[in-house]
């Protein structure tokens, strides 16, 4: 087994779930790091004093979580995902949650309004001029896709092309609040209520809201007026959500 990676006496609870754990606390613990590969199936098993059937169950939930990707073939076996990977995992399980039916976007936006308008207000204090360029970049390529008609004319236009719309605008800001978290739950939440957003009726007058909206968001936060950004955001999300609600009573 790898040096650090000690294996201990599986308890009473279910073995895979006992070996699960010790893999998953030597990746939290940095023993393992992104990209490693764990040893063979057969090594593992013994050092776990434990079945390959209950090896592989283990390996099996760690894949769901995101912690490791498994390869077949030649040169495959189990590895620590990297963080793209565990993030991918997190936006799944949210958004098997909202198609469920379990969570709507009137939650969703009520997390984004708790939220957004505090990660505006830290991005207002910590952007750095490389993030405030990634802003208005986006922000500059939805005046224009306005401008043009492309936002009218096209159904999955807050998606558009290369990512580049409603949303991003959002990623972005998260980014330059600095703070991976927030960042993190962010994306899976408005990753989450992308499709209901897609769905909806985008008439014209409301995307000129929105990238009014995310004009209005960026200036305050490169001006660094963090109650401004704060409440521009919260408005922001608020006038959203009521598009979506009237669009769901039609």
């Amino acid at each position: 087994m790898e040096p650090g990676f000690k294996i201990t006496g599986l308890k009473r609870r279910r073995v895979h779930e006992s070996v699960a754990d010790q893999i998953r606390q030597a990746i939290f613990g940095g023993l393992l790091a992104p990209g490693h590969k764990l040893p063979p199936e057969r090594e593992m098993a013994d050092g776990f004093q434990t079945s390959r059937v209950a090896l592989r169950e283990a390996l099996r939930a760690l894949e769901k979580e995101g912690m490791l990707t498994i390869k077949q073939g030649f040169g495959g076996g189990a590895f620590v995902a990297d963080f793209d990977n565990a993030l991918r995992a997190l936006l799944d399980s949210l958004n098997t949650v909202v198609k469920l039916g379990r969570a709507n976007s009137a939650h969703l936006s009520e997390v984004r309004a708790i939220l957004e308008p505090e990660i505006t207000r830290l991005a207002s204090l910590r952007a750095t001029p490389a993030d405030l360029r990634a802003m208005e970049a986006v922000v500059l390529a939805q005046e224009k896709k306005l401008q043009t008609g492309w936002l009218n004319s096209r159904p999955d236009s807050c998606s558009g092309p290369s990512g580049r719309g409603c949303l991003e605008f959002h990623s972005r800001v998260a980014e330059a609040a600095h703070n991976s978290v927030l960042n993190i739950v962010v994306n899976a939440v408005n990753e989450s209520i992308r499709d209901p957003i897609s769905r909806s009726k985008l008439t014209y007058e409301m995307r000129s809201r929105v990238v009014t909206s995310h004009r209005s968001i960026f200036e305050a936060v490169s001006s660094r007026d963090a109650v401004r950004a704060r409440s521009v955001m919260t408005q922001h999300i608020v006038d959203v959500q009521c598009h979506l609600d009237s669009t769901n009573r039609e």
